[in-house]
């Protein structure tokens, strides 16, 4: 594998043999005088091959770790990454400061845009167990994983998986709430014309969770542009950012009548989350 480019060669190596015998990384070195069967090496084999030619570890295992907790994932599906959890994170952070979740009755109703595999939706819901929730997607084959992992995290009773465009998908389904404390959302934001510098095995995920257009803002206009219409006063729109795109974002969001930004750093000090208050 790393003659394939894959950084971690040994780790996704055990990874995958842990997988294939169904134990921890850990009991691989706990039992290193296993000898694998005939028909075991063969499917490790198979594992392997299908990883060094760029298929991502997690469509392969068809699961994925996102704050502890485990999602389904599969091909055609955008696969959770590690930097989303700070926007979670300060998602959560906002609802406490605001004091807007506290006491039996307190609610927050919260927005999510491009959902995916529903590993952000289903998350605010299992930390913020009485929020309600709308994750909204295009593609049904998202909705669906998004709504298995709800299920699998016993949420699923308060999100309300919508199939269709940003806000649009509001317009067209019955008893839905129009307004929200929270809107988030990890939009695609690569630039077209760099799609094909991406690693083998990104270009593996779906294209529309990946393409923001030539400049790579074009689901931010959409989102900002409409975001006020939807939101309570006080609200927030938190929104995940590619690298060097912070302040153009932030101008989009100032432009729109925001009354206040503020921009997070990520763990490798890359500005990567927007946060837009009403």
């Amino acid at each position: 594998m790393r003659d394939h480019g894959i950084e971690e060669g040994r780790v996704e190596a055990e990874l995958l043999l842990a997988l294939l015998l169904q134990v921890s990384r850990p009991y691989l070195y706990a039992h290193g005088e296993t000898v694998l069967s005939t028909a075991q090496s063969a499917n490790y084999a198979e594992l392997s091959r299908r990883r060094a030619a760029g298929e991502p570890l997690a469509y392969i295992s068809g699961e994925k770790e996102f704050m502890g907790l485990p999602f389904y994932v599969e091909a055609g599906v955008f696969i959770p990454r590690p930097e989303t959890e700070h926007l979670v994170e300060l998602v959560l952070g906002w609802t406490r400061e605001r004091g807007k979740y506290t006491g039996e009755k307190a609610s927050i109703d919260i927005l999510e845009l491009g959902t995916g595999s529903g590993n952000i939706a289903v998350t605010l819901a299992y930390y913020l167990p009485r929020a309600s929730l709308v994750a909204v997607d295009a593609d049904a084959k998202a909705l669906a994983v998004a709504c298995r992992n709800g299920q699998r995290h016993g949420v699923a009773a308060r999100i309300n998986f919508l199939q269709g465009h940003y806000y649009r998908a509001l317009d067209t389904a019955a008893g839905v709430k129009s307004r929200f404390d929270i809107i988030v959302a990890n939009p695609p934001y690569i630039k077209e014309g760099m799609l094909s510098m991406l690693p083998a095995e990104v270009r593996r995920e779906p294209r529309r969770a990946l393409c923001g257009g030539p400049s790579g803002l074009d689901a931010y206009r959409e989102i900002i542009a409409g975001a006020l219409a939807v939101l309570y006063a006080p609200g927030l729109l938190a929104l995940e950012l590619g690298a060097g795109q912070a302040a153009e974002v932030k101008g989009l969001s100032q432009r729109a009548g925001f009354a206040a930004t503020a921009v997070h750093k990520d763990y490798a000090g890359i500005e990567r989350i927007l946060l837009c208050f009403t």
